[in-house]
């Protein structure tokens, strides 16, 4: 059955109003049974001993590169917000893509409940692509939390998801998640994924030529087929003990693959669809993360994990999810160390990488009959840009973007509306227009390094 193509993204929107409406609720009034995320705000409190100062420098682009743009990515021009004095600017990833016509070069970007079902990501996969070639979604989880609109994504047997956020139920006893903080296992003796391609989106992400497995070792004897549109093409088996890194390649650019399992389950990171070589973008949706939880992941594992996906860009996109919860400017301001600390922690592992941290949009609450801003989203925008440029990664300023204080209640009342009624998400119009410029600033400063 072929679906509209905004069909997904609405599903998705609508299921990111009914959890804004359920938490508008309070806790004793909520309908039995229903959860929500909750927040650990015990790393808010950690020492800052991890935190380093990088030097300052300035990467502003001259005006005469400027006006030689695309009028798409002249739209983009000074978004991106680096550190005081930073020339530099991507110079990294710029430096990464130089080799994209060779080998696949990553994009990780981690988010909160703004980027579900891949807004925001696909229109920065889609620039990339369209630039520096591949094809392909990224890496997806193994059974789909919320549907991606750039692919269909299908999953059968009984996956159980673990998550370095979120509730402690659900948390994988070794913290061993994988890059993308969340892992997989399926109970009994068998299951499957399959990604199709969708009618609709950017071209590039319809298909794939190379699916990549990220798994942990072994725990009993396996069996893994991988079929390309509905023909056989590999049969592997698998010992305990065997490594946790399958590479599937096809003879050329498939539209469909489906993965069948049997035997006994190891803990899934994660399945990359992908082209031979050129840009990945892989969207790391992380529903109700603060994005303080990568410091529950095992170290070493965490930092083995970042070095094997190999990103030139890492992109972290959070705050949303912290907003409601402040009563005062010193939380806030604990939270932008912590913040910090993990940032510190890519860094650490991947020195040749680049970091754009994404800050939160602006967020309304009701007070009495109005729709106000929450308190505290300006401290926690600030708080996050301090962070971003004390490390010495960039920032981009989704609140400002939007027309700061009250622009929430601005963009809901736009026709057609380009945010929901919960005053907290956006509409699948709303997340374009953060994606297209978000898409266009990262054009603007990746063209001031062309050679």
């Amino acid at each position: 059955m072929r679906h509209s193509p905004w069909l997904t993204l609405a599903i998705v929107a609508g299921g990111l109003l009914l959890l804004g409406a359920v938490a508008a609720i309070p806790e004793g009034l909520r309908p039995a049974g229903v959860k929500l995320p909750t927040l650990d705000f015990s790393a808010w409190f950690a020492d800052d001993a991890e935190l380093q100062v990088v030097p300052e420098s300035d990467s502003a682009i001259a005006a005469d590169e400027l006006a030689a743009l695309p009028k798409a990515a002249r739209q983009g021009a000074g978004l991106l917000e680096f550190p005081e004095g930073d020339s530099l600017g991507f110079q990294k990833f710029a430096r990464a893509l130089d080799g994209a016509a060779t080998r696949v070069v990553r994009v990780l970007h981690y988010g909160d409940s703004q980027i579900e079902g891949d807004r925001l990501s696909a229109d920065i996969r889609g620039m990339l692509q369209n630039r520096y070639g591949g094809m392909g979604p990224g890496l997806q989880g193994m059974d789909p939390f919320v549907p991606m609109a750039s692919v269909d994504h299908r999953a059968s047997g009984n996956w159980r998801r673990y998550a370095c956020f979120g509730r402690p139920s659900d948390r994988e006893p070794s913290n061993l998640y994988g890059v993308r903080g969340i892992a997989h296992r399926y109970e009994g003796n068998s299951a499957s994924l399959e990604f199709r391609n969708r009618n609709y989106g950017y071209e590039r992400v319809r298909s794939g030529q190379k699916l990549t497995l990220y798994l942990g070792p072994y725990e009993g004897p396996s069996e893994v087929k991988v079929y390309y549109e509905d023909s056989l093409a590999h049969i592997r088996y698998y010992a305990q003990g065997d490594p946790g890194l399958m590479e599937f390649k096809a003879p050329r650019p498939m539209s469909r693959v489906r993965v069948e399992f049997k035997g006994e389950s190891p803990l899934y990171y994660g399945a990359a669809w992908d082209g031979l070589s050129g840009v990945a973008v892989d969207n790391v949706s992380m529903r109700g993360a603060d994005g303080l939880g990568f410091k529950r992941i095992d170290a070493n594992h965490f930092t083995s994990s970042l070095k094997q996906a190999n990103p030139g860009l890492v992109i972290l996109q959070f705050g949303g999810n912290a907003v409601p919860y402040f009563k005062s400017a010193g939380e806030v301001e604990r939270y932008g160390r912590a913040f910090a600390r993990q940032i510190a922690l890519v860094q650490k592992a991947l020195p040749e990488a680049d970091v754009l941290v994404i800050g939160p949009s602006d967020m309304a609450h009701k007070v009495g009959t109005e729709w106000e801003s929450y308190p505290f989203v300006d401290e926690v925008r600030n708080a996050l840009r301090k962070a971003a440029h004390v490390q010495g990664a960039a920032f981009f300023d989704v609140y400002k973007f939007m027309g700061g204080k009250g622009s929430m209640t601005d963009w809901v009342a736009r026709n057609p509306p380009l945010a929901g009624s919960d005053h907290v998400h956006f509409t699948p119009n709303g997340a374009q227009k953060v994606g297209k410029a978000l898409s266009a600033a990262l054009e603007q400063e990746l063209a001031r390094h062309a050679k």
